[in-house]
């Protein structure tokens, strides 16, 4: 008997859960799925928030909802936007977060990512983007090209695919708040440009100290990501002149898809001051060498000596360029800090960056070829 009734007591008590309901769900056709966020500083000195939100509604001619609005505070913003919308605005499916450059030379961009953040629906793998202009005028454009995907899986799909030719980094939001709290490495984010007709990827967007500080163009952004040890498995195509058999001086192009072995950084104090090599060690594959043929072996080696030159310069160009806007991307602090703390301890690091002596030193050899001509 009082088995019995134990069970019918455990029965009562399960019976509920079986004709339980999803009390807080959302019908889809009543979200709105934030897909595009934009910031930038307004005249007024507040920060003007746009939303890019896809439309689920076959009824309506647009594509993608694009609201806009203006605060003091980020929080009043995103409160003042649902305000404009007749749908339930979420945030759970950003694919990017892109900044002005105005506002990421004068606007911690960690601070705006901490808001979003917060919320635990908010992605951390959305690109961080910093635009040579309006993010609100580049969404608006985007939605005028008449021969382009959605803005928001248009703007993905380019970083991506760029990111994957190293002509801008690899910069999700975990991975910039992470750097940048480590006290020994500076952030560098996609930097891109845009007009009536499409999206450009440039370079990257140089950060130092939380802030951007200068722009690097797409072929020093490579250079950057062999010395950051992040060229290998991309594709990469770097350009240089060709060689004139009589002068040695170059002519014509010459297009190298350039893949990395290797990398390694040595670093010592010396007169307390850092001295740094970097050693990266490339290959590549001729694809195009224009007016010319490379079927001589002798001309072979000799163009690639000329190739290996052109890139240890430009290698120390970017990095004299990096040194000048005090910004550190390829963690040199780290090192110092790890290997050297009691000197770490002793100095500021960035005042000690501008001064250290670093010197790049490449290796590169050229695999294939085939018959180009």
């Amino acid at each position: 008997m009082y088995k019995k009734v134990k069970i019918i007591i455990v029965v009562f008590i399960f019976i509920p859960f079986l004709f339980c309901g999803c009390w807080d769900q959302k019908p889809i056709n009543e979200c709105g799925f934030i897909t595009m966020l934009g910031i930038e500083c307004s005249n007024s000195g507040e920060v003007n928030v746009t939303y890019g939100v896809p439309a689920n509604d076959p009824t309506t001619k647009a594509k993608t909802e694009i609201i806009n609005t203006s605060a003091n505070l980020l929080r009043i913003a995103r409160e003042k936007l649902k305000m404009q919308s007749a749908k339930n605005i979420e945030a759970g499916k950003i694919q990017f977060f892109m900044f002005s450059k105005e506002t990421a030379a004068s606007l911690p961009i960690e601070n705006v990512n901490e808001v979003f953040e917060r919320d635990p629906a908010n992605p951390i793998l959305a690109w961080v983007i910093v635009v040579d202009g309006s993010p609100k005028d580049l969404f608006n454009k985007c939605l005028k090209y008449k021969d382009k995907p959605l803005p928001s899986i248009y703007i993905t799909k380019l970083i991506e695919r760029c990111a994957s030719c190293a002509y801008v980094p690899e910069t999700m939001v975990y991975n910039y708040d992470i750097n940048n709290y480590a006290k020994g490495i500076d952030n560098i984010a996609p930097y891109v440009r845009y007009d009536s007709k499409a999206v450009e990827g440039a370079g990257s967007a140089i950060f130092s100290s939380g802030k951007m500080v200068g722009t690097i163009n797409t072929q020093e952004t490579g250079i950057l990501t062999a010395m950051m040890k992040t060229l290998k498995g991309k594709k990469f195509t770097y350009f240089c002149g060709g060689i004139d058999d009589d002068t040695d001086k170059p002519i014509h192009g010459l297009a190298i898809q350039l893949n990395q072995k290797s990398k390694k950084i040595n670093i010592s104090i010396k007169n307390n001051k850092p001295i740094v090599d970097i050693y990266i060690e490339l290959y590549g594959y001729v694809d195009e060498y224009k007016w010319d043929n490379l079927k001589d072996e002798k001309k072979i080696k000799k163009l690639n000596k000329y190739v290996q030159q052109d890139i240890q310069i430009n290698s120390q160009k970017v990095l004299n360029k990096l040194q000048n806007m005090d910004s550190d991307p390829i963690g040199i602090g780290d090192i110092v800090r790890a290997k050297y703390n009691d000197y770490w301890r002793k100095v500021k690091w960035h005042e000690a960056y501008k001064n250290a002596e670093i010197t790049s030193h490449v290796k590169f050899n050229i695999i294939q070829h085939g018959a180009v001509q």
